[in-house]
């Protein structure tokens, strides 16, 4: 052998897996090590999200756990609003025919509908506090029902209606008035508050979070898995066309060559 056979000779060049990963497999290494690292960074960001999950979770379950009511979701309450215009509207037939003014009419209304809705909130703060709820409250209450249930019945009997039927319609508004009032007391006692409902949304956001993570993570990991088999093979090809290394070493050397890549260990063969 020359001086020049014995310098182009493959034990003078490295080791088989040097000269592929420098060689035709440069740029699948670089591109299975650019997924690596993103493998890293998702990791990294799933294992922050999982973190994140647990604490949403847990605070929410504490919030949970320390409610005094029902377990009915907060979005009932919106119908809170709605049972107070709807007092408002009654009360505001009450009060048209009575006063000379339209806008005090429509104050007088709903300050009217605030202050029964205030009355259930309070009534029903105190079941959610395992009070007895006292009976001269309900009194009140039903003196309120009753007192704006007359205004109801005079004011429609002064614009024109006749006795018979401004009683009808007045007990009317007094059957909504009462259902609106007790409505909301039960709405209020038997839904979670709105701290809870945010805290809710939290945990199911950081929950999809974490799954959107997990998602990129995988398919960054089959990625790498599909790079690393591809590599494998192109390095088996390598091995039989190039090198002229016999089948089964080739394909020892190549699954070796795939593990220590994708188990992100240094081979020796590749020192």
């Amino acid at each position: 052998m020359t001086a020049t056979q014995d310098a182009m000779s493959p034990a003078s060049r490295g080791s088989p897996e040097g000269r592929f990963l420098a060689g035709p497999g440069k740029p699948a290494y670089r591109h299975l090590n650019d997924l690596k690292g993103r493998e890293a960074d998702m990791t990294a960001k799933v294992k922050e999200s999982e973190t994140a999950v647990e604490h949403a979770e847990s605070t929410n379950d504490q919030r949970n756990d320390n409610h005094r009511g029902g377990d009915r979701t907060w979005l009932v309450r919106l119908v809170i609003p709605v049972a107070i215009v709807a007092e408002a509207v009654t009360a505001y037939v009450a009060m048209e025919a009575l006063v000379t003014s339209q806008l005090l009419a429509i104050g007088l209304s709903v300050l009217a509908s605030l202050v029964g809705a205030g009355m259930a909130c309070a009534l029903a703060n105190r079941r959610l506090n395992r009070l007895p709820v006292p009976a001269a409250a309900r009194i009140l209450e039903g003196i309120f029902v009753g007192v704006v249930t007359v205004l109801r019945y005079a004011s429609l009997h002064i614009q024109g209606a006749d006795a018979l039927t401004a009683a009808g319609a007045a007990l009317l508004a007094a059957l909504i008035s009462a259902l609106g009032l007790l409505g909301i007391e039960e709405v209020v006692v038997e839904t979670r508050t709105f701290d809870i409902f945010l805290s809710t949304l939290h945990a199911s956001w950081k929950r999809w979070r974490c799954a959107v993570a997990k998602g990129r993570l995988a398919r960054i990991r089959a990625r790498i898995k599909a790079t690393a088999g591809r590599l494998q093979q192109d390095f088996l090809d390598f091995l039989l066309k190039a090198e002229g290394f016999p089948l089964d070493e080739a394909r020892q050397r190549s699954a070796a060559l795939k593990a220590a890549l994708t188990d992100g260990e240094a081979a020796d063969e590749v020192s």
